[in-house]
């Protein structure tokens, strides 16, 4: 029987086996992988969701991939494009087409004499998000990057016009310039970047490690800002586009100088051994008046008028800025352009401190044949910035409620505190003429060789041309004789380019070969004509030759570089990818013997997930990153020669009677082998995108060392001579940065986006002379120069505050109630530099953040960004302090802000020492810098389509916007991050919280 059943059991095996093979055969699925332009995309990831079964797309995007039934769903994944997700719904062959991720991605991206795509970068690049403040008051471009690029750190302004500090990464130099380099449409941008209109930049992308940087060698120490103009539109039909706004302003702080009642307690204050009654001296003494108080009778005489003036107020206007633009973009044929002309026009909060700028772009790109193109990206800036502003440190030291500027006249009363102050109006009166003109002009010529695919060549040239005037006259000037003076510079800026590039595919291959040579040139000149002591200034700065004494002063400079540079990017299969990048730098300010530095540089990358065993699930891209390079800082013209002086000190009289001889005297030492100060690092990233790309974001470590810094070394008096540039030393920089973007909802009317970014930086100096003076064994600090080894570039040295001295006290001698009572550090009963002055802490953050918040509901756009700095324990410190050396005679007539907390008898207490108690020490005291800033905050409202169609436009948005508007800090003064503090003598420019409405359209 057992035998009978052996062929039925057999049977039914083969016809199973057959089953499961034909089962097999249709559920294999092939297809094709191409990008938006129809190109088979390689390397793509093909997975069937919920298996460990996958696959990948080879050179001809063509896949093959068995599944284990007609209802699985295959996920296709590729780094810079956007996953998709498809069933296969039975079918045996299925082809699909991945749409590029641009908005996460930001699919080109400048990297320095061309693009690449975001996803074949190996060096570490930042774009900025231009576009989350184009509704915000931002006069300079580089507002916009303020606290919202990790890395980038673009200082506060409070000046009409005021140009931020900008650094990248830290410092990684004593002397050497600390400034990033600026390009703009590929040519080397030197001078105000508030030459540049705001609205009329596309994009902003900033080079951060040494092998993205190297593309530039010497100049790219510092990192590369690449900016990038707009341009023509692929519209045939012009488009023109308004953009306007206004702005009012006002200080994030509301201090007001001490008014007459508060200014009377201060006089008190001061004499309280006098005004008050022993032994707590907070009960008035009766037979004490102002009278006999030191203040002076022009005091007594405003006491006694009820005077209450407010020079604050009078010296301060309303602030506001208004900024208008009008482009016109569009194709005409052959021809692509934009064209733009901008006015704005700035007021600050001090009177006089003015800014004006009309600017005009014109950007033209004209296909003359296939193989050929040529362009020009010009455009010009008008600044004005005439006005002389009060001298804002005169107005505490003068500005008592009980004084007038004016006499009963109405004339200006030139010392109306009667000390050697001078009335702040009197500068008011300058008659200042301020203008910064500047014409730029980018010419390129593009041709693609015939015959010759991926092969072209680019020759860019460049000139750019600035003059400034400054002209100004004031009859209170110089000791009240008058002061006249015209001066004029100019400078030309020459650029030429030669740009051969390679790009091309070979299968699985693409290589871009990129090779540069360049010159550079730089001419100044600078003439000053001026005259003192007038008669009669009514002509002004017209006529100097009324003035009693002429001098006339004129200089120039000239300075040149000439580089070569190759580059060469590889990328096999979109997995795997390597940029090497070497540089020749010549600068005519080094000595002889080292005219020219080499800067070599390499980066790698491996797209992860892009390779057929990652099987993550929910991560649909990663990506590592890592380059190694030489960047180079460059001293200033001249610098290694031996130069001449022809000043005053080069003059010399022969015998009695005889004319002055003008002679030359030499003033600097030939330093022939001085040679780039050399930034070496590292950088390591990663990318990544998660949950559909619901989630990106990237991770940066990087560590640098800086050697050969270039520095002033002191020489000995008999040498003639105070110091000679040159190489020494060693910095070791280093830093962690994070960028993280989170669609968070992505609803069909509604939609919340968050962006947050983290940066943390430390320096160390590691050497620096490499002299053991005192023989204990270890390299020397340069104590007089606050350089310590070991510790960071701005280390703060100086004396610990345990508290203010008090009534009652045992107080030695030489302070008093009031002053700071410092820590004696080595316990010998005495307060002295050399044995009790400490490290307390460095000037630099420990780390920085920022986060902005994009809420969407139909047409509503609701923008939201905080800006934070942090030191974390003793670093951003900053001093802030009375000043010291004031007599209580000077103090009683001075006056102060509200913030300043300081000490008295009724007030024990008090933060600060008062500035009229007299110490024998009294250093500066160090608080803590931190702060978390509301600093922008937007609402739009984009008109429907539907609506502005109707009456003949291309789009319409209204939009209200703040600045400014909250600022969470323990710091006293008008601001932390410009570190203005308390000082009854500090510049008492705030920075300000504005409010702005606006509109954009076009048609």
């Amino acid at each position: 029987m057992t035998l009978n059943l052996l062929p039925r059991i057999l049977r039914i095996f083969l016809i199973m086996l057959l089953t499961v093979n034909s089962v097999w055969a249709q559920l294999k699925v092939t297809g094709t992988v191409s990008d938006e332009n129809g190109d088979p995309l390689p390397g793509v990831n093909i997975i069937e969701k919920g298996t460990t079964s996958g696959t990948s797309t080879n050179a001809e995007g063509h896949y093959e991939l068995g599944v284990s039934s007609g209802a699985a769903i295959l996920a296709f994944s590729f780094v810079g494009y956007l996953s998709q997700d498809l069933p296969i719904e039975n079918r045996s062959r299925i082809d699909i087409n991945l749409s590029p991720d641009t908005k996460q991605l930001g699919e080109i991206v400048v990297v320095g004499y061309g693009t690449q795509k975001r996803s074949d970068l190996t060096g570490s690049i930042a774009s900025a998000d231009i576009e989350a403040f184009r509704e915000s008051p931002n006069v300079n471009i580089m507002q916009s990057l303020q606290g919202s690029v990790p890395g980038v750190q673009v200082g506060q302004v409070n000046q009409a016009g005021q140009e931020p500090s900008i650094s990248i990464r830290g410092q990684t130099t004593l002397s050497g310039s600390t400034s990033p380099l600026i390009v703009v449409d590929g040519i080397i941008f030197r001078g105000r970047i508030g030459d540049l209109n705001p609205a009329d930049i596309a994009s902003v992308d900033v080079l951060k490690d040494a092998s993205s940087k190297a593309i530039y060698g010497a100049q790219a120490s510092n990192g590369v800002i690449l900016i990038t103009t707009k341009s023509g539109t692929a519209d045939t039909k012009p488009v023109i586009t308004y953009s306007g706004s206004m702005t009012t302003q006002s200080p994030t702080v509301n201090a007001k100088l001490l008014n007459r009642e508060e200014f009377l307690e201060k006089v008190r204050d001061i004499e309280y051994r006098k005004s008050y009654l022993a032994p707590d001296y907070t009960q008035p003494n009766p037979d004490w008046d102002y009278t006999i108080s030191e203040l002076r009778s022009a005091h007594i005489d405003g006491l006694n008028r009820g005077t209450n003036f407010d020079w604050w107020d009078a010296l301060t206007n309303n602030a506001f800025i208004s900024d208008h633009l009008v482009s016109i973009a569009g194709r005409s044929g052959v021809t692509n352009y934009y064209l733009s002309g901008g006015h704005t026009n700035q007021r600050g909060f001090v009177k006089n401190d003015n800014y004006k700028r009309n600017t005009v772009r014109i950007n033209l790109d004209i296909d003359v044949t296939k193989w050929l193109k040529v362009g020009i990206n010009s455009f010009g800036s008008f600044a004005d910035l005439s006005g002389n502003y009060p001298n804002m440190r005169n107005i505490t030291g003068l500005a008592s409620p009980l004084i007038m500027p004016w006499d009963d006249e109405g004339n200006l009363i030139i010392n109306p505190n009667q000390t050697n102050i001078v009335n702040p109006f009197l500068d008011m009166e300058a008659d200042d003429k301020n203008k910064l003109n500047r014409i730029t002009g980018n010419f390129y010529t593009l041709v693609k060789i015939p015959g010759v695919k991926g092969l072209s060549y680019r020759l860019n040239y460049s000139n750019n041309y600035r003059w400034d005037s400054r002209f100004y006259s004031n009859p209170y000037d110089n000791g009240l004789n008058g002061l006249a003076y015209k001066t004029n510079s100019s400078q030309s800026d020459m650029m030429l380019d030669n740009i051969v590039t390679y790009d091309e595919q070979f299968g699985d291959h693409h290589v871009n070969l990129t090779m540069i040579a360049g010159y550079n040139e730089i001419n100044q000149e600078h003439t000053r004509a001026e005259a003192l002591n007038y008669s009669n200034l009514v002509l002004s700065y017209n006529s100097l030759q009324q003035g009693v004494n002429q001098f006339v002063t004129s200089s120039a400079w000239k300075e040149a570089y000439l580089y070569q540079m190759g580059r060469i990017n590889y990328n096999y299969k979109r997995k795997y990818m390597l940029t090497a990048t070497i540089r020749r730098d010549g600068f005519s300010g080094f000595s002889q013997n080292n005219k020219t530095g080499y800067f070599p540089s390499i980066g790698m990358a491996w797209v992860i997930s892009n390779e057929p065993f990652y099987k993550i699930n929910r991560l649909e891209m990663l990506k590592f990153r890592a380059s190694y390079g030489k960047n180079g800082n460059q001293t200033s013209r001249y610098s290694s020669l031996a130069m001449v002086t022809s000043g005053v000190a080069s003059h010399y009289v022969f015998g009695d009677g005889a004319a002055t001889s003008l002679g030359q005297s030499p003033s600097s030492l030939a330093n022939n082998n001085l040679t780039w100060e050399t930034t070496s690092g590292i950088n390591l990233g990663l990318d990544f995108g998660a949950f559909k790309n619901r989630i990106t974001g990237s991770l940066e470590y990087y560590a640098t060392t800086t050697t050969n810094l270039l520095w002033n070394v002191e020489l000995p008096q008999m040498s003639g001579f105070s110091s000679i540039q040159s190489n020494l030393g060693r910095i070791e920089n280093r830093g962690f940065e994070l960028l993280l973007t989170a669609g968070l909802i992505k609803g069909k009317s509604f939609s919340w986006d968050l962006t947050t970014n983290f940066s943390t930086n430390r320096n160390k100096i590691t050497s620096l002379l490499g002299i053991d003076r005192d023989g204990d064994g270890k390299e020397d600090d340069l104590i007089a120069s606050g350089l310590f080894i070991g510790n960071s570039i701005g280390t703060v040295y100086s004396y610990e505050v345990g508290g203010i001295w008090q009534l009652g006290d045992e107080i030695p001698a030489g302070y008093n109630p009031g002053t700071y009572r410092l820590i004696d550090q080595n316990g010998d009963g005495m307060i002295t530099a050399a044995g009790d002055r400490v490290i307390l802490g460095r000037t630099e953050p420990a780390y920085r953040f920022g986060i902005q918040n994009t809420f969407r509901y139909r047409n509503f756009t609701l923008r939201s960004f905080i800006n934070s700095v942090q030191g974390g324990k003793n670093g951003y410190l900053g001093a802030n302090h009375a000043g010291s050396g004031a007599t209580t005679g000077n103090s009683q007539a001075a006056n102060w802000f509200s913030f300043a907390d300081y000490w008295s008898p009724r007030n024990p207490d008090g933060k600060y020492p008062p500035p009229w108690g007299g110490a024998q020490i009294l250093p500066p005291r160090y608080f803590s810098r931190n702060f978390v800033r509301l600093q922008d905050v937007s609402l739009s409202y984009q008109l429907p389509e539907s609506v502005f169609k109707k009456i003949g436009l291309n789009n319409f948005k209204i939009f209200l916007s703040g600045k400014n508007l909250a600022t969470l800090t323990k710091w006293d003064g008008w601001d932390p991050e410009t570190g203005q503090g308390i000082g009854w003598s500090a510049d008492a420019f705030p920075v300000m919280k504005a409010y702005t409405i606006g509109v954009d359209f076009s048609f």
